[in-house]
């Protein structure tokens, strides 16, 4: 590989640009120069370095392997010299620029969207794009700032992640379906009862549980199973049945009465993760906007977040039946 000319040093930024925009005219607009001169930089630092950095089709470039490990570097050389140019100004200014977060579709709708306009109205410099995604996102190669993840999945190798809120589980019925069908009293009492789960867990799925420090484990007969835990929240709400759902998604049900929790003594156990992680690339500047979102998801969640309220008040079964009838003898209204 021949040495890099200070010019292919400033043809670093076109090439940023290209894949974070995701096209060349895209990446000219926002520069405010032409196509031409965009592709022209990109060349002649693929020629610098003596590597193919963009696969590119007429509908799509993408990084190639090369690429993407190249990319990495200049962006934190980008950052790296923002910081010395933010040292140098003293820290005169608050965070600007735009902030690309991605989550799942359930924790962005329900938690995530509604904690942007406090965030945005103390840094109204920073412009937010939030990426709502089921898929595991390479944060690279989308150009994200920000990842909140709910799985285990992580590579350490090139990313930090930091836990910004605990994830918890519960069982959740409505008071109607306790109404017709009964509480169980342990979770033996599932086994009879009308059980809602997590379509992707596959028909073998197993729910199991922390009972007073002791495993307890249980293969729900599922009478209805969903890949989305909103539409799982939906259904139960409709008297469907019992779900396991998360309290991000359940807890303002149960706080306000719409839902009740099942079994509280019973604490569910090795569902994904069991917190809400931060991911963002390895820097050693980090950028500000990303250190203040990150504060800001930690001041307004951390340990208790509000979707968990409900957890410290005493749960107490509603009046009638208390043992479940068999799965499909009870009776709608």
């Amino acid at each position: 590989m021949s040495e890099l000319a200070p010019r292919d040093f400033s043809d670093l930024w076109p090439f940023v640009q290209v894949v974070e925009a995701g096209s060349f005219s895209e990446a000219a607009r926002r520069m405010g120069t032409t196509k031409a001169s965009v592709s022209k930089a990109v060349a002649r630092l693929e020629k610098a370095l003596q590597v193919k950095l963009l696969n590119r089709s007429t509908r799509h470039i993408a990084l190639s392997e090369a690429g993407r490990d190249i990319y990495q570097h200049a962006v934190r050389m980008i950052d790296e010299g923002r910081a010395i140019e933010a040292a140098a100004a003293g820290q005169q200014s608050g965070p600007g620029g735009t902030l690309r977060v991605s989550t799942s579709m359930a924790f962005g709708n329900a938690q995530v969207a509604a904690l942007l306009p406090g965030f945005m109205a103390r840094y109204p410099e920073v412009r937010v794009v939030l990426n709502l995604t089921d898929r595991h996102v390479d944060l690279v190669e989308e150009g994200i700032d920000v990842a909140l993840r709910l799985s285990p999945k992580i590579d350490l190798m090139s990313v930090v992640a930091r836990p910004v809120a605990p994830l918890r589980y519960v069982l959740a019925a409505s008071p109607d379906y306790v109404r017709r069908c009964g509480m169980p009293l342990d979770v033996a009492g599932l086994a009879g009862a009308h059980c809602l789960t997590f379509a992707d867990t596959g028909p073998g799925a197993v729910w199991e549980f922390d009972v007073d420090g002791a495993p307890v484990r249980l293969k729900p007969a599922s009478a209805l199973a969903v890949n989305s835990s909103q539409a799982l929240r939906e259904a139960m709400l409709g008297g469907a049945g019992i779900a396991l759902l998360p309290t991000f998604v359940v807890g303002e049900d149960i706080r306000a009465g719409r839902a009740l929790h099942v079994l509280p003594a019973a604490r569910p156990v090795g569902m994904f993760g069991s917190q809400v992680l931060a991911v963002y690339r390895e820097n050693r500047f980090l950028p500000q906007k990303v250190r203040v979102f990150i504060d800001y998801l930690l001041e307004q969640w951390g340990e208790r977040p509000p979707w968990d309220d409900f957890l410290a008040a005493v749960t107490t079964p509603p009046a009638g039946r208390t043992t479940p009838r068999r799965a499909g003898t009870g009776s709608r209204k």
